[in-house]
């Protein structure tokens, strides 16, 4: 993976904070868009059906007590350093999947009643941790690029209240949480017959052709993504400094 130093206790300004990821931020169509609680799983797994991806159950599990995204959340709160300090005590000893779940992110656009009308899911990369796995990387150094790498697993807004900008607003918070963390890529995919290539290129995303995937070099890994044919990859750097 490529390298990357982080400035330990580093004072440099942070644009968010955990409070202000709990508490959200006033979203499109009277919405406030926060991160996901407990009592959310239910409406935000049934939103996310609607587009193929229910939540994860290891990380609903961890949503329902409270420690889905505890990695990001004391990140926000510190410096990069911190985050992955955090990161590490909590690989250690712990399962793969609680260790996952804690550099997972959960936000749902709520209404004036508080009830999600609109949820996204970004996960550790599973799939890309599985293949280092099995290009002879241990368990731990795959496990690494969860601070590296995020997954946009589901993103789905009711449909009565589409088309008035909420998707694109989830997305843009959790590019900037990720960002702020030093991510170096965001990626997911959809069905071609969805047809969403246009609302993710609007989104910063790069939309690569039905069947197309993508290497993984810039991360200075020996592999990429492949998609299938009825799929569409889509991808976001980080801008190099």
């Amino acid at each position: 993976m490529a390298k990357r130093t982080a400035k330990k206790g580093s004072s440099r300004s942070v644009r968010l904070s955990a409070d202000r990821l709990q508490k959200g931020w006033p979203g499109p169509a009277g919405t406030r868009v926060r991160l996901a609680t407990a009592v959310d799983t239910d409406v935000v797994d049934s939103l996310l059906d609607t587009a193929g991806a229910p939540l994860i159950p290891a990380l609903r599990s961890s949503i329902e007590q409270g420690t889905a995204g505890a990695a990001l959340l004391n990140g926000l709160d510190g410096t990069t350093s911190t985050f992955f300090e955090d990161f590490a005590r909590r690989t250690a000893g712990h399962s793969m999947a609680n260790s996952m779940a804690s550099v997972s992110l959960t936000l749902v656009a709520a209404d004036e009643q508080d009830q999600p009308i609109g949820a996204l899911s970004v996960t550790a990369p599973g799939t890309i941790i599985e293949r280092a796995m099995s290009h002879g990387y241990s368990d731990v150094q795959a496990l690494t690029l969860s601070v590296a790498i995020g997954k946009v697993h589901g993103l789905a807004v009711a449909e009565e209240a589409r088309g008035q900008g909420i998707a694109s607003f989830l997305l843009k918070r959790a590019w900037q949480v990720y960002h702020q963390l030093d991510y170096f890529l965001l990626y997911g995919s959809f069905e071609i017959d969805r047809d969403l290539g246009a609302f993710y290129k609007d989104c910063g995303y790069t939309v690569h052709a039905p069947g197309e995937g993508f290497l993984l070099d810039r991360l200075n890994l020996p592999f990429g993504i492949h998609a299938g044919p009825d799929q569409c990859v889509f991808t976001r750097w980080r801008h190099p400094r």
